[in-house]
């Protein structure tokens, strides 16, 4: 048993610490009658339209959501499943998408191969952003094994549509966004996957397992927080953050059994990540460096705290590139990683205090 200690890391914590998470302002929905699959009482108030879905699949939703106002507007699910062919997009200000929690599923139609629900534009690059969309209380499934393809319509990246993956749930080219008590599941890409410039995303008590590839994976996110998530039995990491997710914080979470890493991360800074069990996981239980070798991409500045990482396969913890400094390591503890519990590719990368590796 060994007890690392050190100086460094009230400096670090205070410049790591310092993220600038903004107010996420939503629309605040007034009070209203329920309908059925249409407008709520005409009594309700100007600023908000509530409509109520009973059935019908995907197609009922996105009647629904077409007939907004343009200043958006609430979506209530009842219980029930919703078998969905096309995507369910999410791309006008102000909109709230909610269910009646695990008893409102939304599934993906076999060979439907697109994505299941997308937050933000469609096109790429994205032309503008969304704000202050809400995502609360539903359960998403992708319905993997009855999809050919990880893209939209076909072979990826082809142009067009084929950019976005068919994950669970893509958030794009948006800003201060809630997603709550969701869960996604068995996507043929990932889980839950952020990308092209969003920023003021909070995620909480989100479940994410059984996709093709990641639970989270987030890209160019940044001042997000995430919290109380449980990422598991997905069949590459429980969290990839690969591309400039830069100042976010992930709170409270379980990070276990997923095929690779419980946490993959590469140009990633200024992070913090605090109260994690990474257990269980087929290769390291977190994986820090740099982007395909180049220099330009590290991690640094980042805060591990309060975690518990065991039975990795691999290490528990593996600092992979010298560029990967100032990072910190501290009230957590280590045991049961088949390579051992902290590794660095060179000595003093990254500080520890009060590291318990048994």
């Amino acid at each position: 048993m060994k007890i690392h200690t050190t100086r460094r890391i009230a400096t670090l914590s205070a410049l790591a610490m310092g993220v600038p998470l903004a107010a996420f302002g939503l629309v605040q929905w007034s009070r209203v009658e329920p309908g059925l699959a249409g407008p709520a009482s005409p009594t309700a108030s100007e600023s908000c339209v509530e409509m109520r879905v009973r059935g019908g699949g995907g197609e009922a939703i996105a009647r629904a959501l077409a007939a907004l106002p343009a200043r958006g507007g609430r979506i209530f699910l009842e219980a029930g499943t919703y078998v969905v062919e096309r995507p369910l997009v999410l791309d006008r200000d102000y909109v709230e998408l909610s269910g009646a929690g695990e008893g409102t599923v939304l599934v993906l139609g076999d060979g439907a191969e697109c994505p299941l629900v997308v937050i933000g534009p469609l096109e790429t690059p994205p032309e503008r952003k969304v704000r202050g969309i809400a995502l609360r209380h539903l359960v998403l499934d992708g319905n993997r094994h009855q999809q050919g393809s990880e893209c939209h319509g076909g072979p990826c990246d082809q142009g067009g549509l084929s950019f976005i993956r068919n994950n669970a749930l893509t958030i794009r080219s948006a800003e201060d966004i809630r997603v709550e008590h969701v869960t996604t599941r068995a996507a043929r890409s990932g889980g839950l996957v952020l990308e092209k410039h969003s920023r003021r995303i909070h995620v909480s008590d989100f479940t994410s397992y059984g996709n093709h590839f990641d639970g989270l994976a987030a890209y160019e996110t940044e001042e997000s927080f995430f919290t109380r998530l449980d990422l598991h039995g997905n069949e590459a990491a429980g969290i990839s953050i690969d591309l400039r997710f830069n100042r976010n914080i992930i709170s409270h979470a379980r990070l276990e059994g997923n095929g690779s890493q419980g946490i993959f991360m590469r140009d990633s800074n200024f992070n913090n990540f605090n109260h994690l069990t990474v257990s269980g996981n087929g290769a390291q239980g977190i994986f820090v460096a740099q982007a395909d070798g180049h220099g330009n991409t590290p991690c640094t500045g980042n805060i591990f705290s309060d975690l518990v990482v065991r039975g990795s396969r691999g290490v528990g913890l593996r600092i992979n590139d010298i560029s990967c400094i100032a990072n910190v390591l501290a009230n957590s503890s280590f045991s049961g990683n088949g390579e051992g519990g902290v590794s660095e590719v060179s000595e003093k990368l990254i500080a520890q205090q009060n590291v318990l590796l048994e």
